[in-house]
């Protein structure tokens, strides 16, 4: 899990550009106003952040 993929610096912008477009797509193409869905999304969002920290603290 140390040299995963989805903890590579180049790969935490991917976690925001998805979260975004799948925030987009649902709250305006799809104009959905359950929150469940926004569950995705949220964990998206938590996984760039997670993954910008153990970045931060493997670089010490």
């Amino acid at each position: 899990m140390k040299d995963s993929l989805f903890w590579k610096k180049t790969f935490i912008p991917v976690y925001f550009i998805i979260a975004l477009l799948s925030f987009i797509l649902f709250k305006f193409y799809i104009k959905t106003d359950n929150m469940a869905v926004y569950l995705m999304i949220f964990f998206l969002f938590c996984l760039g952040i997670a993954s910008i920290i153990i970045n931060a603290k493997q670089n010490r």
